[in-house]
């Protein structure tokens, strides 16, 4: 009887729950939502909450899709919903919202009973001391206070324990990584996804515990399982090369890559790849298009102490370059550092990062990293304890101090929009003065 009536007032708690989320949707009418609707709700809960409920799901919680036994979803879910209407989780929510129209329940009047003497000097004679009974009381509130707070403590563990791996993290490129999820429930209603760290993921599903991808460009990649917005694990994944090579990739052109066959390669005054080397490759050099040059070789020198310097020349004006952008990246064992250079004017598309502190032109004031470089110029990089400064042209214009350490660099990554050109590459370690073997 009880677990019927606990029953009976948590869907009681959804309704109003579901009541509520349509009214704040602004279509009170969830008898009249359309596929379109439970698709739109979907995409505000996950821009609110991070957490992504399928419309289907959606269509159960709201009564949209009829089943045998009515659906009560998972508390991850109840928790989403929840703080889409303001509420810090499920339990703050049926906590702090009364059901509307509802009022609380008196008892009724009982007629009043005479007793006699004799069982009135009876009560009398059973009668515990004050004392005993205080005691008693307070025995019991701090058994229920230490039951609840085993219960919110056992609360955080209640997620399953899943773990992400790779059977194969080291290749050459390209790669193809097996990866695979363990832990996972035999059904769940959370988003799960893994996030291959080159810009691609892929929704993990009930039953499928085996993923592989495909990467096609050198360099260190961290590759996360997430649920929802929260990061459960993490692997690295290493294609790694002999010397320096090129792969040039087109402008919203995700399918493919080019790499760019050309020997000695910064050697004998080899400093960069012509139009032409890239057009045979397969770009059409008439737009917009960018070439990265790797050298990702695991290293002697601490991430977080070294000194790097790139002499360079940024692209000309030519049919889709505008902003002669180029990005120097250094591969940790554990996270990269990034840096972004752009022509005044463009710092809006620049992106900085260090280690776990990162920031975009959009969002920040970054103008400190607009420099022309058309004719060439120097960007420095010195790192001490886990302390960066940025420099152009021996000029300081950033410094931070982040705490996630890269520990051994795994290479150098160049990039540039259009034709650039690299003079000169100079990494060591500041403590070790062990020298990079890209450098020339």
């Amino acid at each position: 009887m009880e677990n019927e009536q606990a029953r009976s007032t948590a869907f009681e708690s959804l309704d109003h729950c579901c009541r509520l989320v349509s009214e704040l949707y602004g279509k009170p009418g969830i008898a009249h939502w359309t596929n379109s609707d439970y698709v739109q709700l979907g995409y505000i809960l996950y821009k609110k909450t991070k957490v992504q409920i399928s419309p289907s799901t959606l269509k159960r919680i709201f009564g949209k899709t009829k089943t045998g036994e009515r659906y009560f979803p998972q508390k991850a879910t109840r928790d989403a919903l929840a703080h889409y209407l303001g509420f810090k989780d499920w339990e703050h929510f049926t906590y702090s919202s009364p059901f509307p129209g509802i009022t609380e329940d008196r008892p009724a009047h009982k007629p009043v009973q005479m007793i006699s003497a004799q069982e009135r000097a009876g009560l009398q004679t059973s009668h515990r001391p004050r004392g005993i009974s205080w005691w008693l009381a307070m025995l019991l509130a701090l058994s229920a206070g230490g039951y609840y707070a085993y219960y919110l403590l056992s609360k955080k563990t209640e997620m399953p324990l899943v773990k992400l791996e790779c059977s194969n993290p080291v290749g050459k490129n390209p790669h193809s990584a097996a990866f695979t999820v363990r832990g996972l429930p035999v059904s769940f209603d959370d988003h799960y996804l893994i996030e291959f760290g080159d810009g691609r993921k892929v929704s993990v599903t009930a039953g499928d515990s085996l993923y592989s991808h495909y990467y096609e460009v050198p360099g260190r990649y961290l590759a996360v399982l997430k649920r929802g917005s929260q990061s459960l694990d993490t692997v690295s994944v290493y294609l790694k090369t002999d010397a320096w090579t090129a792969t040039a990739e087109m402008m919203f052109d995700t399918t493919r890559v080019y790499p760019v066959n050309t020997a000695g390669l910064f050697s004998n005054g080899k400093n960069r790849v012509d139009a032409l080397e890239v057009s045979r490759a397969g770009v059409d050099t008439n737009r917009t298009f960018f070439v990265k040059f790797l050298n990702t070789q695991q290293t002697d020198i601490d991430g977080d102490n070294f000194d790097l310097s790139v002499k360079l020349k940024t692209s000309a004006d030519r049919a889709g370059v505008r902003c002669s952008q180029v990005r120097v990246i250094v591969f940790g064992e554990q996270s990269k550092h990034l840096i972004d250079v752009m022509k005044p004017g463009c710092e809006h598309w620049t992106d900085m990062q260090f280690s776990e502190i990162s920031k975009q032109g959009e969002f920040n004031k970054l103008d400190f990293l607009g420099a022309d470089l058309r004719e060439g110029g120097i960007i420095g990089l010195n790192v001490v304890n886990k302390r960066a400064t940025v420099m152009i042209n021996h000029k300081k214009v950033f410094e931070t101090a982040y705490q996630k350490p890269l520990k051994k660099i795994y290479g150098l990554g160049i990039f540039f929009s259009g034709i650039g050109e690299i003079q000169s590459v100079s990494l060591k370690d500041t403590q070790t003065n062990a020298a990079f073997s890209g450098n020339f």
